[in-house]
């Protein structure tokens, strides 16, 4: 039970994502920048790490929740840095 409720909010996490990233432009600083690729992008780094460690170990349930962000993070980030002005 407690998986269904990790993958689910992991999954609402990155539709939300996934759907703002498709919002349209979005006006940056160009100093700074927007700061939610750079957050995708960690979250992104993490998961694979994530995803490294628990291919050693022998509970394979632990590897959906990670897959979840990386299939959801990685084209919201390109549609977000592809919108950008």
């Amino acid at each position: 039970m407690k998986y269904w409720v990790t993958w689910g909010i992991s999954s609402a996490i990155g539709l939300l994502m996934l759907m703002s990233s498709l919002a349209g432009p979005h006006l940056c600083s160009p100093v700074v920048g927007c700061m939610v690729e750079t957050i995708m992008f960690i979250a992104i780094i993490i998961s694979i790490l994530l995803i490294v460690i628990r291919l050693f170990k022998k509970n394979n349930l632990k590897l959906i929740t990670p897959l979840i962000l990386i299939v959801f993070f990685t084209p919201s980030t390109y549609f977000y840095l592809s919108n950008t002005i």
